[in-house]
């Protein structure tokens, strides 16, 4: 796994991303240090836990998820000490995060996923402010036509099938289903089990489909990917009542439209002309206990221009928002923007800028720039980033009767990063400082949402990573102080501190590691009264896997979580589960 130095480039000039799919994809081409903008597995051929592919994240330095008890319920994802709010996730480039993005109906074991650090507003729109999660849908090996990935454990059991359908025009049809089952623990915080106890045995599932059609022409370098997700997820409900049953359905439905074409020379002028058109219509939050619904439609269309060093990138989105709650008629907003990316790559320095100007049916056009250099120097890599970023508050937030408030401000950000990464002889290092500044921040306060006066988020990461033949190793730790300014107190569910270790072994069909990770206490609402501050965390957690390729493809593995079964309370105030140890075989054909 790779750590991050800057958040400085975009796909097309990665050198690698994070693999959770179940079939192992190699990386592109290593830069001589590492770019640090994308997080990549310490190995594709190292496993998580099954279910848990978007807790994964949380081995990746200023990288948080937080749970509501079992897996398969609300799960939401912090970057550098910024709340979950300010987390921007893409599926293929499009954002499905019209509010806090539930990542456990996010399909991420069939996708390679981006991890961007940093203010992306100019280049990803609304609410990219402490960083994006893209989730890029996964292509089989042209080797490959299939696979099954089945496991049972103490805890979970889980089931993936995956095939792929070719013909000789061009078009393939790639499908794949998955079914995780989770036994559940009581996820009420002890103190409270006898007040609120279970109806039933807490068990979550969570289950997806994925389809996608896909045509490639190779005179013309075209591509059409047409792709249908429906996700479905028994999850947390905070409904207090008795007997308690924490678990209600919710469903993330996304279709997808993305066309690409490429021609490699177009003369006189041009030597790459690219154009991408993106459509996705989805209908993200289903809750069948609270009768919500939100659907949204996106569409994104852009072109890629390139001539000598210098890329034009303009692109045009249209987002269209629906809400509908018991309270309140059906709510809508439109959203339109316009981005424009001029980019230099000069082989030893690569320099993004991007503009963007957004405007929403209930507010005035906001505007947001970044821009972004990586410098290399022999086995050295300095780089830099600056941007701004805005938040509009969403149609939940205006027009809820309870907590809503239409006078709401859009937040305001800006601010930036700045590291340095050294090869030695004695492996990677890497520092990393950033510091972001909010201007009418929006929080929950005495029963409502308001906007602050001002906020701000500011700390350092360091890393180091080494291999050694077979055997490797890695640490990385992060400090984060995220206050509000007016009246200066630390901010709900962000912990100051986290570290992360791993060892590993990789030789042949033999993969193996040990890894810890340690959250450090955050100030975070209690379960029954979520005005009453309390104070949790300083939870080591250890965790393993091994894996055994017995033939050219079939594999065995056995993975395990929180080895040392430390009863952990999630900021939402859920009791996460204990000792976890799974076992399964991963075939291919």
């Amino acid at each position: 796994m790779r750590l991050f130095l800057c958040i400085i480039l975009t796909a097309s000039l990665s050198a690698s991303t994070v693999v959770l799919a179940p079939i192992i994809v190699k990386a592109k081409k290593e830069l001589p240090v590492s770019t640090w903008q994308f997080v990549e597995s310490l190995s594709t051929a190292h496993v998580t836990m099954p279910g848990f592919e978007e807790q994964q994240l949380k081995n990746i330095p200023g990288v948080a998820t937080t749970t509501n008890g079992n897996s398969g319920q609300l799960t939401m994802i912090k970057i550098q000490g910024a709340g979950s709010e300010y987390t921007k996730v893409l599926w293929s480039g499009l954002s499905i995060s019209e509010m806090r993005a539930d990542a456990s109906l996010i399909p991420f074991s069939t996708g390679k996923v981006e991890v961007i650090k940093g203010i992306h507003c100019a280049e990803y729109g609304n609410g990219a402010i402490g960083g994006v999660v893209n989730v890029i849908p996964f292509s089989m090996p042209d080797d490959q036509n299939g696979g099954l990935k089945v496991s049972r454990g103490n805890y979970a059991q889980a089931g993936h099938l995956w095939w792929r359908q070719k013909t000789k025009d061009g078009f393939s049809l790639q499908q794949h289903i998955e079914d995780d089952a989770f036994h559940g623990k009581n996820s009420i915080p002890k103190r409270y089990q006898a007040k609120y106890p279970t109806a039933k045995s807490p068990e979550t599932e969570k289950r997806y489909f994925l389809n996608q059609l896909g045509f490639d022409s190779h005179h013309v370098k075209t591509e059409l990917q047409i792709g249908l997700i429906k996700s479905a997820s028994t999850g947390s409900d905070t409904s207090l009542v008795s007997p308690y049953d924490s678990r209600s359905k919710r469903t993330l439905q996304i279709y997808v439209f993305e066309l690409e074409g490429k021609h490699d020379n177009v003369q006189p002028f041009l030597k790459v002309l690219n154009t991408i058109t993106n459509a996705q219509d989805f209908s993200p939050y289903q809750n069948t206990m609270n009768a919500n619904r939100s659907e949204s439609g996106k569409a994104k269309i852009g072109v890629r221009i390139k001539y000598d060093l210098v890329t034009f990138e303009p692109i045009a989105e249209y987002h269209h928002n629906t809400l509908d709650r018991p309270e309140f008629k059906q709510q809508k907003n439109d959203e339109y923007a316009f981005a424009q990316g001029i980019h230099l790559n000069g082989g030893t320095f690569k320099w993004k800028n991007w503009a963007r100007v957004q405007k929403a049916d209930h507010y005035s056009p906001v505007y947001a720039f970044s821009s972004s250099l990586l410098k290399t120097h022999n086995d050295t890599e300095f780089s830099i980033h600056l941007g701004t970023g805005f938040r509009m508050p969403d149609l939940y937030l205006l027009n809820d009767k309870k907590y809503g408030n239409k006078n709401l401000k859009n937040e305001s950000a800006y601010g930036g990063n700045i590291g340095i990464a050294q090869k030695t002889k004695v492996g990677i290092f890497n520092v990393l400082v950033f510091k972001t500044e909010y201007k009418n921040q929006i929080t929950y306060q005495n029963s409502r949402y308001v906007n602050l006066g001002r906020a701000r988020q500011e700390g350092f990461e360091v890393g180091w990573k080494n291999k050694v033949g077979s055997w490797g190793a890695e640490l990385s730790g992060m400090y984060a102080d995220s206050v509000s300014l007016k009246p200066k107190i630390n901010l709900m569910n962000v912990p100051k501190t986290s570290v992360h270790g791993r060892i590993f072994y990789e030789q042949d069909d033999v993969a193996t590691s040990v890894g810890w990770r340690y959250i450090g206490h955050q100030t975070q609402p209690d379960f029954e009264q979520y005005n009453v501050r309390i104070k949790r965390g300083g939870y080591p957690v250890f965790f393993g896997d091994f894996q055994y390729k017995f033939k050219e493809q079939a594999t065995w593995f056995v993975c395990v979580e929180n080895a040392l079964a430390r009863k952990i309370e999630s900021p939402i105030g859920y009791r996460n589960p204990g000792f976890q140890i799974n076992t399964g075989i991963n075939i291919t054909w």
